[in-house]
């Protein structure tokens, strides 16, 4: 069995941002589109949340957020920033 990252064409998606903030314990009404404005601190995600989602976002994606994920950035904010790096633009 090999240790390889899957990187998908499509790029991170509002149902991805969705599964990773359930993951880390969002409840279900909160982890809506809506909210993905909100910042980590305003979704009470604390630091270890924040390094869980950028953790999956490395073995899904193959891009590295971790020092982007600050308590003040956006589930869409790091949406667009795993999307530009995909896409060669960041």
């Amino acid at each position: 069995m090999t240790n390889e990252t899957v990187v998908t064409t499509t790029g991170l998606t509002d149902d991805d941002l969705r599964q990773l903030l359930l993951a880390v314990g969002l409840d279900a009404a909160t982890a809506v589109p809506e909210s993905y404005q909100r910042s980590f601190t305003d979704l009470d995600l604390d630091s270890l949340a924040r390094v869980e989602i950028a953790s999956r976002i490395q073995d899904q994606f193959g891009v590295e957020i971790e020092p982007d994920l600050t308590a003040e950035a956006t589930p869409a904010g790091i949406r667009d920033l795993v999307n530009d790096r995909l896409a060669g633009r960041a």
